[in-house]
């Protein structure tokens, strides 16, 4: 039987159990999925433990993507280039033998698919420079998307860049949100990624910094399920045509890291029908 969880700062709402389980069940496979929160003082002991417990792998999510790709034994090439891992697997009676993937890029660029925004060749602006952020960016630059990283701190921003590979560094620019990084992020682009949580785009400032975003231009936000509406997807309404949240990202994800970790591809359609049909208590 399949054992496998998420881990994160507070993963009470996660809707990945939902969704790992309804893989499961199309797979024909019997397991168990659970979410697990965790700080990140005690965040490498517990994946010990469940290595040693016999888990198979576990989804990592906010805070502790950095974490999971320093304290793994094998990396992705992914992994390496962005330094953040969102799926650890472990090798079956080794414990301690860690593998660690990122799907999160390959989740990213599934949902820009999916809303007609190919990222190839393109200019893109890119906000956060987080765990996520970082492969976002490893995944956009990957297929020659030109990025324009914006974050809060510059050095952030730019210290992402610096992970990149020698010869992609030349696609990505960092940018400080206050100096208007922002407004010139999004003159041209074909898409705007959002990696900030979603209470970011509340700040009535950084709503007004998108008055100059595209009709055309292609918004996916990774931050899900705001009751309402999030803030980012209120202030892009009636100025762009195309808008998605992040569940979609998190299916094409989890299923890519099933994939990964399993050897089997399960279909998307029960995973994103369970996502959707969880409820989320306020």
């Amino acid at each position: 039987m399949i054992q496998a969880a998420v881990l994160g700062s507070d993963v009470s709402k996660s809707r990945s159990p939902a969704i790992h389980k309804a893989a499961y069940k199309a797979l024909g496979i019997s397991g168990t999925f659970t979410a697990i929160s965790v700080d990140a003082a005690g965040f490498a002991a517990l994946v010990d433990d469940l290595g040693r417990r016999g888990f198979h792998y576990v989804n990592v999510t906010i805070p502790h993507k950095a974490a999971a790709a320093a304290l793994a034994t094998t990396r992705s090439a992914m992994v390496r280039n962005c330094g953040a891992a969102n799926t650890l697997i472990f090798e079956p009676g080794q414990p301690g033998v860690i593998h660690a993937e990122n799907t999160d890029g390959y989740g990213l660029l599934a949902a820009l698919d999916d809303l007609g925004a190919r990222a190839g060749g393109q200019d893109a602006a890119l906000v956060g420079a987080g765990g996520a952020a970082a492969g976002a960016l490893e995944a956009l630059t990957a297929v020659g998307a030109r990025v324009r990283i914006v974050a809060r701190r510059i050095e952030a921003a730019q210290a992402l860049v610096d992970q990149l590979p020698e010869q992609r560094r030349a696609l990505a620019r960092a940018s400080g949100w206050a100096d208007g990084g922002l407004g010139r992020a999004l003159d041209g682009a074909r898409m705007l990624v959002s990696s900030v949580p979603a209470a970011v785009w509340a700040d009535p400032i950084a709503a007004a910094d998108l008055a100059g975003i595209g009709r055309d231009t292609a918004v996916l936000e990774m931050a899900y399920g705001i009751a309402g509406g999030s803030a980012l997807a209120q202030a892009v309404r009636g100025r762009v045509i195309r808008y998605a949240d992040g569940l979609g990202m998190l299916v094409h994800q989890a299923a890519r890291a099933i994939e990964v970790a399993l050897g089997e591809s399960p279909p998307l359609g029960p995973l994103l029908t369970a996502a959707r049909a969880v409820q989320i208590p306020d």
